[in-house]
């Protein structure tokens, strides 16, 4: 990136918790869970590369509260 870029880095992660009977199995069944729930269920969290504190849950492009202690 050069000074003229007025983009900036990112840290994109999709977590899940998943029971499998080995890693190959886990692996399989993420992808399953995102081809399935897709960007309108599946939150993905964002935070500026270096300051993974600030990292926020998005939904279908939109800030989303996940934290059930907040409802």
């Amino acid at each position: 990136m050069n000074e003229a870029d007025p983009r900036q880095r990112w840290l994109v992660t999709v977590s899940l918790p998943i029971e499998a009977s080995d890693r190959a199995d886990a692996v399989a069944q993420f992808w399953e869970y995102v081809n399935t729930l897709g960007p309108t269920e599946l939150p993905a969290f964002v935070a500026p590369y270096g300051d993974e504190l600030s990292m926020l849950a998005f939904v279908a492009g939109a800030e989303t509260d996940l934290d059930p202690e907040e409802d």
